[in-house]
């Protein structure tokens, strides 16, 4: 009996001692397990909140003119300057307005000779042509009279020629012919053939010195060329007396330059000893429209803001609800957006900052983001479980990889296609080491 109390108690501790080893070995592997916090998938909306920085700007700029080329003496302003109506902007040198002055004067005067000068000798080209248009007239008329004389006699010589032929032929009649009778009508003969010769010549002639006569009186009666430059130079008289006549008001107001409205400076373009060039020398923001902010939206978050939305602005004046006047694409792919502040709001150049929430519709199937995992950008969306299973030391938990369809995240959660996870299923959110499919894992 004793014997047998040993063998019993020795196998009973041997049992003791593996069991011991198990968990030793069991603790000592699970140990090197990663270990993984989890989560069950919840019932909830995915609220999106669209923040911005950005800062108030004028709602409309006011430029200040002035004439180019003028010196200035003293800038009475800089930028961020409150102005009001008369307030001094800058002042032009007096005295090299005044010898501007005189060369405006002076380019006024060189261009009335100018004027002179084309008005006279427009009026001689025109006397000419009058002339060559008389001269023209003459020659024709005196071509169609010596035509007609020429014609006149031609046809006289015909008809004297055809009597004689005509009386040798009637004599011809009543006396017997003999050879020196047909000598004498063979030469009246060629007489009369002669002198229609020459009507024809004639009739020639006269058609081809009327046709030249034509042609001379029709290139006298022919318009001259265009020419604006007088005009031109008139106008251009005109614009250079307006010209001087701001000059002179510039002097008389001894070269003060004042804003016409009130409006804060936002841009001084003449600099003291320069000169002004054209463009504007002075830009104001105009205080009667109403301040607008502006900030730029992320491409990603378009879709939750659109023109004419809701939206609270906090600045350091407090918080007021307003709507997205305007939204357009930026250069950058970025999108502007420009709130209208209340009258009498904002400053220039003080900082804000826009919200936007939106709230989408209830998911059955929402996880929180840190359990959401893409395959490189653009790429399918997938998630780990924590499953469970039988292994060398019973059961374990492992890893098993699922994708997944994302209906909407945020920040803080991803929604899932319905039915995508069980409800008593655990999704892997975080784990101490790097996790893969079918790794054997710890959940803690």
């Amino acid at each position: 009996m004793k014997r047998k109390e040993k063998i019993a108690a020795g196998f009973l501790f041997f049992l003791a001692f593996m069991w011991i080893c198990t968990l030793v070995s069991k603790s000592i592997y699970a140990s090197k397990l990663p270990r993984v916090t989890t989560a069950l998938v919840e019932k909830r909306r995915i609220e999106h909140v669209v923040e911005a920085d950005g800062i108030v700007k004028q709602g409309s700029d006011v430029a200040v003119h002035t004439l180019p080329g003028l010196r200035v003496l003293k800038i009475c302003v800089r930028i961020g300057d409150e102005v009001e109506e008369g307030s001094e902007l800058f002042w032009l040198d007096k005295e090299d307005l005044k010898e501007v002055i005189a060369k405006k004067e002076l380019e006024a005067a060189k261009l009335e000779y100018q004027i002179e000068d084309m008005k006279e000798n427009r009026a001689l080209d025109e006397m000419e042509r009058q002339k060559g248009i008389r001269r023209a007239e003459e020659d024709r008329e005196t071509a169609g009279d010596k035509a007609e004389t020429a014609l006149q006699r031609a046809d006289e010589a015909l008809q004297q020629a055809e009597k004689e032929l005509d009386r040798f032929h009637q004599e011809e009649a009543t006396v017997s012919g003999n050879q020196v009778g047909i000598s004498e009508r063979e030469a009246l003969e060629k007489n009369v053939q002669s002198a229609e010769y020459g009507k024809e010549d004639a009739l020639t002639g006269n058609a081809d010195s009327l046709r030249n006569a034509d042609r001379n009186l029709e290139d006298a009666n022919t318009p001259g060329r265009a020419d604006s430059a007088l005009e031109i130079a008139r106008m251009e008289l005109e614009n250079l007396r307006k010209e001087i006549e701001k000059y002179r008001e510039i002097y008389k107001a001894d070269g003060k330059v004042a804003s016409d409205r009130s409006g804060t400076v936002t841009k001084v373009n003449v600099t003291v000893g320069e000169r002004t060039v054209d463009g504007a020398a002075v830009v104001c923001a105009d205080k009667e429209v109403p301040y607008q902010f502006e900030t730029l939206i992320a491409r990603e978050q378009k879709k939750y803001v659109n023109q004419g939305d809701a939206v609270t602005l906090e600045t350091p004046e407090g918080k007021n609800e307003l709507v997205i006047n305007y939204l357009e694409e930026d250069a950058s792919g970025s999108y502007r957006a420009v709130v209208y502040l209340p009258e009498g709001k904002g400053t220039l150049g003080m900082s804000g900052t826009l919200k936007k929430q939106e709230v989408s519709e209830s998911y059955d199937c929402c996880i929180p983001i840190d359990a959401l995992h893409q395959e490189g950008m653009g790429g399918r969306y997938y998630i780990y479980l924590a499953g469970e299973r039988e292994g060398i030391l019973g059961r374990e938990r492992y890893v098993e990889m699922r994708y997944v369809k994302v209906m909407d995240r945020n920040d803080s959660y991803a929604a899932l296609e319905s039915g995508a996870v069980a409800k008593e299923e655990e999704v892997i959110t975080g784990s101490d080491k790097e996790i893969n499919g079918n790794m054997v894992i710890r959940v803690e």
